[in-house]
């Protein structure tokens, strides 16, 4: 693997292939799809990236706003994606409203979208997410680990056991280098539209986008009601390519990778 460090968005490569640009979730990092490069670099060259404020990514201003952030990201993935060479995206969370945003802005040449738990839906008030301040660790790095692993399990994953040291030193890392607030752009309100475009586009003569939507079983609480968020994505695409994997929260593509893998090497070698 090697990495490339954008002004704005650093890219971490592997593999050869056509291309396949994954974007992480939010509070994340490239490392979101650390069990699933590897197997995908076997058929594409995967572009992982870091958005702007995380990971390696330079900072934007704190003042950035969520439909600022995504013009920023488009500006910077043109420097980085030039030309009109096909491309196909997967993108997680947060990742996945930028993914889908993108698609709509340089179609036709997104051929393939694999969403997986995506975020960019209308900001609501569901149940309370029962998560835990960092800033209540101070300089405890102990009690830092124990928030992550509190968080982790109410956020991303659904088996205590699935929260290893690994996993921790991944979310301990991210937590730490998130500069910007990714729900600017996961309560945005723009995936719906995006995804209505992509359909109504595909309705023409124009080359159609494929859409693949991924989403944990487990991935279903009194914040994040997955019926209900599936069914506005159906709605928005109409006929949707929908697998709910099994046994798994929100961070699918790490807590059954090999799911995950499977799923996603058939969809973008179609």
């Amino acid at each position: 693997m090697t990495t490339d460090h954008a002004p704005g968005m650093a890219v971490h490569r592997s593999g050869s292939g056509p291309d396949l640009v994954l974007f992480h979730g939010g509070m994340g990092s490239w490392k979101h799809w650390i069990r699933n490069i590897e197997p995908l670099a076997t058929r594409f060259t995967v572009h992982a990236l870091d958005h702007p404020s995380y990971g390696d990514s330079a900072p934007v201003a704190r003042e950035t706003t969520g439909a600022a952030y995504l013009d920023l990201v488009h500006g910077l993935f043109l420097e980085m994606f030039p030309g009109d060479a096909p491309l196909r995206f997967a993108g997680f969370s947060f990742g996945g409203a930028i993914a889908a945003n993108l698609a709509r802005r340089l179609a036709p040449r997104v051929t393939h979208l694999c969403l997986i738990s995506p975020g960019g839906f209308p900001a609501r008030r569901f149940g309370d997410r029962p998560t835990r301040s960092y800033r209540e660790a101070g300089d405890d790095e102990r009690f830092f680990r124990e928030i992550c692993r509190h968080n982790l399990l109410v956020n991303m994953l659904s088996d205590p056991a699935s929260v290893t040291e690994d996993t921790l030193d991944i979310q301990a890392a991210c937590v730490r280098r998130t500069r910007f607030n990714s729900r600017k752009v996961s309560g945005g309100g723009t995936l719906l539209d995006d995804l209505t475009y992509l359909r109504e586009r595909g309705m023409t003569s124009a080359p159609a986008c494929r859409i693949r939507l991924l989403w944990g079983e487990r991935d279903d609480s009194a914040f994040r009601p997955a019926n209900l968020l599936i069914g506005e994505i159906r709605a928005a695409v109409g006929t949707l390519d929908v697998h709910r994997i099994p046994g798994v929260g929100h961070w699918s593509a790490y807590e059954n990778a090999a799911e995950v893998n499977r799923l996603m090497l058939e969809f973008f070698s179609r």
